[in-house]
């Protein structure tokens, strides 16, 4: 007969068994997982030649990992050796009752002998836990010993900037690391003398400690003595970094209260030490009392109440002198951190006299005026050339081009692959068959076809092109922005990859096999393993489509790539993609940051986009690199544009094989390097405040300027990270811009940020920066006469809305079912004075296809709104006379809209009839506007019928 109770037993004892077997498969799986990630990695850096880079970060690593387990096991070893030792063989506060044994000795022998058994393996785990956590410090390390000096010393402690930037954050980790071990050790020994008996605690009593444990805790406590000293020190330096007063940095009450009250606790402290072994050869623990006791009242007197006591009686009845020095400081250094220094201000007279022949003298900039939002733009794009479900055309760029001679601005988009989209799901379409993206869309930024539609320079799959200069001869695009993290493709099996769309023969893609050099190859059982426990990807093991010719190809995110290259770097949000001799590379700004320049004030980030790959917290920024992505192979080149920044420095010196000079680039790349969105986004918002290098004009806060508000409808492809936008309020966001400077003849590609003074709506400065290869990064502030009053972006939008023409044919037109876009309103500086122009788009409801339908130009007092720039200008500047009949060979509801737009020039006309007093002019001309809206309004009612 079967016991119940042995067969309940033995199930019980399976599912332990079974359980087991499972959890060692999940730690053996991760571990083999683990491997195969790291040995991918290897071949990943092996294929695009920057093996060098993967090896001295985890030759660092591994470095700093024996290294700190090393110091960490002597030291703890060391300690739990010498804790045997200060350990009593008996109980040495109790009689010796051989009748009477304590019950407690037969437990204090157990955890001795043990803890003799189990000390070594012990320290060694400890050891390399703690070994392991110094391992994140491999950058730190490493950019200490390649720093290299800024050439700037800060006011306080006369020390170059280096010292902050490169050994601050090193040494500051460093104290913490080893605080962090003895404070681990001193536990562990204090634990166990408790269990031996060295250390008893008696209720009602103090504690009685043996000599031995008291000579060694000692000791331990001196350490953290010590420690805490070197921890005081680096606060002193950390004052520079403070946000008590007025301004970032130092203030009046950190130098004179809290700096003294830093080095006089760093005295206490090594004192302290000093009585902690003083105290060794003393009985009782009076003199460790008392220093700790001073130690607790010198930090709450000198360094809390007494600073308070300073700050109040000292700096508040006479805060502007004292503080004044510090503000000062405060300025500086802000401007150095952040290029703010390198602004030339000029006067802009923002005059009233521009005409048509000034127009005509600057016809370059009038004619490359963009029409086009990249945001509206976007889905133009993807309703006409996005070709099949499975390409995307979510990224519109602006960028100049030379067609026909002439530098154009153009808007430009990569028709990229959209892995969810495929027609069909599973292992072969979505890694070996989809494989890649085919070729782009070019437009001009400055006309409009038919239909209110770009007029493509580029389009179509085969590319189809209007000009030679943009012939795409390698259209494939295995390389993206819109690519995931982590996706992966096969190439080079015995599956066809598919190109592209076409209907010729009965085909319905056309085929290609991949031939570039990008990829690794996947030639052998581990490579294939190693691949297969990486992406947990069966397939890859077993799939008969792989041969030994087949690559993978992996990290196809360029901006992963780029990061995954260079992880010390920081990429901008608008990666953009160039023609370059009929290849497409993209180009992807990278930046080196800091928090440690002393005094700078901490940036600004409200306005950058969330796809920003910059931290929230900085105080020091530079455009060192542009990363050069080729779509096709993957092939990456860093070149160094800031060469005299010196973190690039620094990080050249730790990876020589991984940069380029600048002066090496080719002329062809050159020409298509912008000054990046999110620098000068930084730049424009520190400058808001930061123009103001007077210290008592800066305390006063007297000048402070705003970011106009934008008046736009266009869809936002992302947030920024400001709450500002989660209330509601969008602020306008600087722009790219082909035009002439005010005072040079060349064309010039710019970036554009206007300003207004704040909770004030009139213009007061522009700044730009030139993109232009002779004069890249160069700054400029534009400002304007503080006497005069120019209308900012904001009043300018209040009047477009508020013009009674506009209005109604807004209206009219949202009857008729359309949805009305507005275009970005944008500043144009012509000569000395300043041009607005907003474009207007038109979708409607049941067809999401915006189309361009009318600019809106704005001068001084004068308002137009027509279908095309050059009839705007005209109705500003020129002669206009309006003629009332219908355009026969327009389609009825262009007709409309061209009736409502010449009634709008009509109203615009009248306005200024009547600022001028010409009372007859203003009635005929008001007459002429009603007598087209009537007949507008006549046309949209036959057609509805």
């Amino acid at each position: 007969m079967v016991s119940v109770g042995r067969f309940g037993a033995s199930k019980d004892k399976e599912r332990r068994g079974l359980s087991f077997l499972i959890f060692v498969a999940i730690i053996g799986f991760s571990i083999a997982r683990g491997v195969a990630t790291f040995y991918t990695n290897f071949l990943w850096f092996g294929s695009i030649e920057l093996t060098s880079v993967w090896w001295t970060i985890i030759l660092t690593r591994l470095s700093l990992v024996a290294a700190t387990s090393l110091i960490a096991f002597l030291f703890i070893f060391v300690n739990l050796r010498l804790a045997v030792r200060a350990s009593p063989v008996l109980d040495i506060f109790d009689s010796l009752d051989f009748e009477n044994p304590d019950p407690m000795s037969r437990l204090r022998s157990w955890v001795n002998e043990r803890f003799v058994r189990f000390r070594t393996p012990a320290s060694i785990a400890i050891s390399l836990f703690l070994g392991i956590g110094a391992s994140i410090l491999w950058e730190p390390v490493l950019l200490y010993l390649n720093q290299v000096e800024f050439g700037v010393v800060d006011p306080i402690f006369n020390a170059d900037i280096s010292r902050y930037v490169y050994g601050l954050p090193l040494f500051r980790q460093a104290v913490s690391w080893a605080i962090q071990l003895v404070i681990v050790c001193s536990g562990i020994v204090g634990l166990y003398f408790i269990a031996t008996g060295a250390v008893q605690i008696r209720q009602g009593q103090l504690p009685e400690v043996s000599s031995g444990a008291k000579a060694h805790l000692s000791v331990l406590l001196a350490f953290i003595a010590l420690l805490k000293a070197a921890a005081y020190r680096l606060d002193a330096y950390d004052l520079l970094y403070s946000p008590r007063g007025k301004v970032f940095g130092a203030s009046y009450t950190d130098v004179k209260a809290h700096l003294p009250a830093l080095n006089l606790l760093i005295l206490i402290s090594i004192f302290g030490a000093i009585l902690l072994l003083f105290n060794i050869r003393r009985r009782g623990w009076l003199l460790p009392t008392t220093a700790i006791g001073l130690w607790l009242a010198v930090s709450v007197i000198v360094g809390g109440i007494v600073p308070a006591g300073v700050q109040r009686f000292r700096v508040l009845p006479d805060e502007l002198n004292k503080e004044l020095p510090y503000v000062a400081d405060n300025i500086k250094y802000t401007r150095l951190a952040y290029g703010l220094d390198q602004i030339e201000e000029i006067p802009f007279a923002g005059s009233n006299e521009l005409n048509s022949s000034s127009l005509q003298e600057n016809k370059q900039t009038v004619d490359n005026i963009r029409l086009w939002d990249p945001t509206v733009l976007a889905e133009t794009y993807s309703q006409l050339q996005e070709i099949r479900a499975y390409y995307g055309l979510t990224e519109v760029d602006v960028d100049r081009y030379v067609i026909d001679g002439n530098k154009t601005q153009v808007m430009v988009a990569a028709r990229e692959l959209d892995q969810t989209s495929l027609p069909a799901t599973g292992w072969v379409n979505e890694r070996l068959q989809y494989t890649h993206g085919f070729g782009v869309v070019f437009s001009p930024a400055n006309e409009v076809a038919a239909q209110g539609q770009p007029d493509f320079y580029v389009k179509g799959v085969p590319a189809t092109t209007s000009s030679p200069e943009l012939e795409v001869e390698q259209p494939r695009i295995y390389f993206g922005e819109t690519s995931e993290a982590g996706d992966y493709v096969f190439v080079n099996t015995l599956q066809d990859e598919v190109d592209y769309p076409m209907s010729t023969e009965g085909q319905t893609v056309a085929y290609t096999n991949y031939s570039g050099n990008g990829g690794i190859k996947i030639n052998s059982i581990i490579k294939r393993l190693g691949f297969a426990l990486r992406y947990s990807d069966l397939n890859v093991l077993i799939s008969n489509q792989l041969t030994n010719d087949s690559k993978v190809i992996m990290v196809r995110n360029i901006l992963e790539r780029v990061k995954k290259a260079a992880p010390f770097l920081y990429t901008d949000n608008d990666p953009y993609i160039a023609l370059i001799d009929g290849n497409l590379f993209w180009i992807v700004d990278m930046y080196t940051v800091t928090d440690r320049y002393p005094y700078a004030q901490p940036a600004d980030t409200s306005r950058i986009n969330e796809r920003s790959g910059l931290p929230g917290n900085f105080n020091y920024i530079r455009n060192s690199v542009k990363a050069v992505v080729n779509a096709y192979d993957g092939t990456m080149s860093f070149y160094v544009e800031e060469a005299d920044d010196p973190l690039i420095r620094s990080y050249n010196k730790i990876f020589p094989e991984l940069f380029t000079p600048k002066s090496e680039m080719p002329d062809s790349l050159i020409n298509h390097v912008r000054y990046p969105e999110d620098l000068f986004t930084i730049q424009s918002d520190m400058y808001r405040k930061y123009h103001m290098t007077n210290p008592k004009v800066f305390y006063a806060d007297e000048d402070p300027w705003s970011i106009p508000s934008d008046s736009s409808t266009t869809p936002q492809l992302a947030t920024l990270r400001g709450e500002l936008t989660e209330l509601g309020f969008r602020p306008m966001v600087p722009y790219y811009l082909l035009m002439n400077l005010p005072g040079e003849e060349d064309l010039s590609y710019l970036i554009l940020q206007p300003f207004n003074p704040e909770n004030r709506p009139n213009m007061q400065s522009f700044l730009v920066a030139n993109a232009d290869p002779d004069d890249y990064g160069r700054l400029i502030n534009y400002y304007l006469p503080k006497g005069d009053f120019v209308d900012g972006p904001s009043q300018v939008a209040t009047r477009i809305q508020q013009d009674p023409a506009i209005s109604q044919i807004f209206t009219l037109l949202d009857q008729q079912g359309s949805q009305i876009i507005k275009g970005n309103l944008f500043v144009v500086p012509i000569n000395q004075s300043i041009l607005y122009y907003q474009p207007i788009y038109l979708q409607g409801e049941e067809n999401p296809l915006p189309e361009f339908k009318f600019v809106v130009v704005v001068y001084q007092d004068r308002i137009v709104m027509r279908d095309t720039l050059d009839s705007a200008l005209a109705g500003i500047f020129g002669d206009a006379t309006i003629e009332e009949g219908i355009d026969e060979s327009l389609s009825t509801n262009d007709a409309i809209l061209d009736l409502l737009a010449r009634a709008s020039d009509a109203f615009s006309n009248a306005q200024e009839a009547l600022l001028e007093g010409d009372l007859g002019s203003y009635q005929n001309l008001i007459e002429q506007a009603e007598r087209l809206v009537k007949k507008a309004t006549e046309l949209l009612d036959e057609n509805n019928k």
